[in-house]
């Protein structure tokens, strides 16, 4: 106690200063308008930019938790959309031939259906570039499914474990697609050969093909990909390697620097189409 007194007897001019400026501070502000009115305008915007900063904090520790809903909501609409196609496809079908009577027991499961899933890392900065991917077997993904984003395709499924996938994405050389530009009935092989990362080559396609730049590159003929998913927009005319065909330049829908969230597509009859083709033997 005989401490405190005398730390309080050494500092009384610095105790007394604090105190007659605190009782000056609250004078000036609740005895003048104007004083008040500034200080209540500075305390507001101090608290508001607390409070924005606050609610930048929250919004981020929740952002991962709200992208994973909505890709899964996402993938959720996906299936619904192909389920919807089935019905439709397997009803007009039916309609022609056995009456709408018999449509809904006839009708065809859907092919596709979409598992969501997240990037865990990413090599692209050089040629033999991959995706990791937070979804393995257990989640029911296979070698040779197909992976896309929200704005195109992403590549393909290369090999699994339990919990996690790696993908050979558009940007590697070992990648190739069959691709058109939409409302063509010409196909092409669309690859890359780099070095930008968002730019591809359309190949293969007739002379007469017409071009346009902008014009929107799709899939074609594919085992792995449904038809007409979008690819990339054509930019200009590529240096061909036969002269009897045209090659284009394709800007690529998906952004691999910001890629995060994709979509693993699931074939349902991938596996029984694969073994009836492969029975095919050509003497």
């Amino acid at each position: 106690m005989r401490n405190f007194i005398d730390f309080l007897i050494k500092k009384s001019s610095w105790i007394w200063a604090i105190l007659l400026t605190v009782v000056s501070l609250y004078l000036v502000f609740t005895q003048n308008s104007y004083q008040r009115s500034v200080y209540l305008t500075s305390a507001n915007r101090v608290t508001g930019e607390i409070y924005k900063f606050s609610n930048q904090i929250e919004s981020y520790i929740h952002m991962q938790r709200n992208n994973r809903q909505l890709l899964e909501e996402n993938a959720r609409l996906h299936n619904e959309v192909e389920t919807l196609k089935s019905v439709l496809t397997g009803f007009a079908t039916d309609s022609i031939y056995y009456g709408h009577a018999f449509a809904n027991d006839t009708a065809r499961p859907p092919q596709f259906d979409f598992i969501p899933a997240t990037v865990v890392n990413k090599s692209i900065s050089g040629v033999n570039n991959f995706l990791t991917l937070d979804k393995g077997l257990l989640d029911g993904v296979k070698s040779d499914m197909g992976v896309i984003s929200q704005t195109g395709i992403v590549g393909v499924i290369f090999n699994v474990s339990d919990h996690f996938s790696v993908v050979i994405p558009v940007v590697n050389p070992k990648f190739r697609v069959s691709a058109k530009i939409k409302n063509s009935e010409n196909s092409g092989s669309l690859g890359w050969s780099g070095p930008e990362l968002n730019i591809a080559q359309l190949e293969q396609l007739p002379k007469h093909e017409p071009f346009r730049s902008g014009d929107t590159v799709v899939t074609s003929y594919s085992r792995i990909f449904p038809k007409d998913l979008v690819i990339g927009y054509t930019v200009s005319v590529a240096k061909s390697k036969d002269d009897n065909f045209n090659s284009f330049n394709i800007e690529l829908a998906s952004d691999f620097h910001s890629l995060q969230h994709v979509m693993i597509i699931r074939d349902r009859f991938f596996d029984e189409q694969r073994k009836l083709e492969e029975s095919i033997s050509i003497p």
